[in-house]
């Protein structure tokens, strides 16, 4: 399955909260809504399928997720 890759700007106080909390398993409903919300943005209808992959360490830090898109 295709995946395409969406950051979001945060704080660097916000990042390692989520981080924290992502690694405990904790879901991310609002952050996952909104990945999917950003992926039809951009023309791609998503699977659903969300994966959390971590922190951008640049500068604002960033979330990244990787969302599975249809190609169809």
């Amino acid at each position: 399955m295709p995946i395409l890759r969406i950051e979001f700007e945060t704080t660097r106080e916000a990042a390692n909260t989520f981080h924290a909390r992502a690694i405990r398993g904790e879901p991310f409903i609002t952050e996952r809504d909104m990945v999917i919300d950003q992926v039809w943005t951009k023309g791609y209808t998503p699977t659903g399928t969300v994966h959390y992959r971590g922190v951008a360490h640049g500068q604002p830090p960033a979330l990244k997720f990787d969302a599975e898109v249809h190609l169809d």
